[in-house]
C-alpha cells in the first residue's frame, strides 16, 4: 500500500469520527433543552379527585403551597415559577379557565407560564382506576380549585354569580335533551340506552323513596357534577355532566350550577308518592 494511499484512509476515518462526535454532542444537547421526558413526568396516581389534594400531590412542589411560585423545587428549574394565584390579574381580571385546562393537559403551550420544564399532567390524571378513567374530573377539579384561590375577584365571576336562571333552560328541557335517552319520558330508567351503555337506568321518581322520603338535593348534585360512583345510585356509566357542561357548552361554573339545579328542580318534583 502506498504512503498516500495510507495517509487518505486516516484522514477520512478521523473525519467520519469527529462528525458522529459533533452529531452526538448536538443531540445531547437538543435533548437537554427539550424538558423532562415522559417517563420523567410519569407519577403515580393518587385517589383523591379534591382539587386541592392534586394541587398538594402534583403542583406545590414547585409553586409552593400557597401558589404563588416558591415550592422548594423552584429554584431548580431555569424559568420562574409563575404565581398561580395572580392568573386573573394577569388576564384582565378574568381566569383563563380554557388556557389553564391546556397547560395542565399539554394540549396547549400557555406563553405567561414559561418554559415547557412544568410536566404535562393529563396522561397521569388519566390513568385508569378500576376500568374508571377520571382524568377529566381530576383536570376540572384542579382547575376549579385554582380559580378559587385567584387573589382579584373578577367583575365578571361578580356577574356570574348573580346570572338570572331565565338564560338557562328549564329543567324540563334539560332532562329531555340529556337524560331522556336513558331514564325515559317519565324517569323510570326505561329509555332507549344508547351503546354502549348496558345497564339498566335507576328510576328517577324513586329517589326520594329510597332516600327515607326525602329528595337528596346534595346526592343528586355531587352524581351530576363529578360522576361520583355512589353505590346507591347504580352504574357507573352515567355521563360527568359537571364537566361535560363545562367542556361541551362552554359554561362557567354559575351557568353549569343553575342548569344542575333546574335539573334537579324538576326531578325533585317529580317524585312518587
Amino acid at each position: 500500500m502506498r504512503v498516500g494511499d495510507r495517509k487518505f484512509r486516516i484522514c477520512v476515518v478521523l473525519s467520519l469520527s469527529f462528525a458522529l462526535f459533533s452529531a452526538l454532542r448536538w443531540e445531547g444537547k437538543a435533548a437537554a433543552q427539550a424538558g423532562p421526558s415522559t417517563d420523567q413526568q410519569f407519577q403515580p396516581l393518587i385517589h383523591s379527585l379534591d382539587g386541592q389534594d392534586l394541587f398538594r400531590a402534583y403542583c406545590a412542589s414547585c409553586h409552593g403551597s400557597d401558589a404563588k411560585g416558591h415550592g422548594p423545587a423552584a429554584s431548580a428549574l431555569r424559568a420562574t415559577v409563575p404565581d398561580l394565584t395572580a392568573l386573573a390579574k394577569n388576564n384582565g381580571g378574568r381566569f383563563p379557565s380554557s388556557h389553564v385546562r391546556s397547560t395542565i393537559t399539554g394540549e396547549e403551550a400557555f406563553s405567561s407560564h414559561g418554559s415547557r420544564e412544568m410536566p404535562i399532567w393529563g396522561p397521569v390524571f388519566h390513568q385508569i382506576e378500576a376500568d374508571v378513567d377520571e382524568g377529566n374530573v381530576r383536570v376540572e377539579n384542579l382547575v376549579k380549585y385554582l380559580e378559587s384561590i385567584q387573589s382579584l375577584q373578577s367583575s365578571e365571576q361578580e356577574r356570574a354569580k348573580n346570572i338570572s336562571t331565565e338564560s338557562i333552560d328549564s329543567g324540563a328541557q334539560l332532562y329531555k335533551k340529556y337524560c331522556a335517552a336513558c331514564h325515559g319520558n317519565d324517569l323510570k330508567g326505561n329509555g332507549p340506552a344508547p351503546y354502549p351503555f348496558k345497564d339498566m337506568p335507576p328510576d328517577l321518581t324513586t329517589l326520594a323513596k329510597r332516600h327515607d322520603g326525602k329528595f337528596p338535593d346534595e346526592y343528586f348534585s355531587a352524581v351530576m357534577r363529578n360522576g361520583v360512583l355512589i353505590p346507591a345510585h347504580g352504574p357507573p356509566e352515567m355521563p360527568t355532566w359537571g364537566t361535560d357542561f363545562r367542556a361541551m357548552d362552554r359554561l362557567d361554573e354559575a351557568q353549569v350550577a343553575a342548569r344542575i339545579a333546574n335539573l334537579r328542580n324538576y326531578i325533585k318534583s317529580l317524585q312518587a308518592k
